[in-house]
């Protein structure tokens, strides 16, 4: 099974240090966090494809073409930007058919809840957080994503089910031309949204998730592996 990382973004919030070092490699308690996320990877996982674009030089030179025992494959995010957009650049990698792992580049994930997600057909995890900007998660009695709604007032101040942004999908989600967000930006969680009764996808709730957007984030992240 192939994973699909999306490390093409430029980190614009952890600037300056993101002039130099693209965000996947700056370490979180003296490791990348990109080969952290390598070391999450379920075991069925034997192809990891990184979309590239801002410092791509420096990915490939310290990741290289095997890593952790995965075959590496690289592509430049095309033309669409955002996360459907950097998931497009990865269409010409896959079989048509083939299931495939998606997740973030900045982010850090607990193995076994990976595990967890690929035993599903199509999934995406969410995580309770207090997060009153991020839309929440809403899910059917079968477990399957429903749709995002605005977070009530309850859940901004209690937390809601956040989507984590990693994904198990197939070649069907290309049938879409992508939502369009603003500017060269699509989304994929949108698109996901517009395809979920012709191809339902179970939700997984995760506990170990650990989004790092911003340097404040980072720093939580640090103190969580010390």
């Amino acid at each position: 099974m192939k994973a699909i990382m999306l490390a093409a973004g430029k980190g614009t919030r952890f600037l300056p240090v993101t002039l130099t070092v693209p965000k996947s490699l700056i370490k979180v308690g003296g490791v990348p966090i990109i080969e952290r996320i390598f070391s999450s990877l379920p075991e069925d996982i034997d192809e990891v494809i990184i979309v590239v674009d801002h410092l791509k030089d420096k990915i490939e030179e310290y990741i290289g073409g095997n890593f952790y025992g995965k075959k590496v494959t690289y592509t430049l995010q095309g033309d669409k930007k955002g996360t459907f957009g950097a998931l497009l650049s990865a269409k010409d990698l896959l079989i048509n058919g083939e299931r495939f792992l998606v997740l973030n580049g900045d982010d850090l994930h607990d193995k076994d809840e990976l595990v967890k997600c690929t035993k599903y057909p199509r999934s995406m995890s969410v995580q309770k957080k207090i997060a009153p900007r991020y839309y929440s998660t809403k899910i059917d009695n079968d477990g399957n994503f429903l749709e995002f709604k605005s977070q009530t007032e309850e859940e901004k101040i209690n937390g809601a089910l956040i989507a984590t942004g990693t994904y198990v999908l197939d070649t069907n989600i290309f049938k879409h031309e992508g939502i369009h967000l603003s500017g060269d930006e699509y989304g994929l969680p949108q698109t996901v949204s517009t395809q979920k009764d012709e191809y339902p996808i179970k939700v997984v709730e995760t506990n170990g998730w650990i989004s790092i957007n911003t340097p404040e984030e980072l720093e939580k992240a640090q103190k969580h592996l010390n």
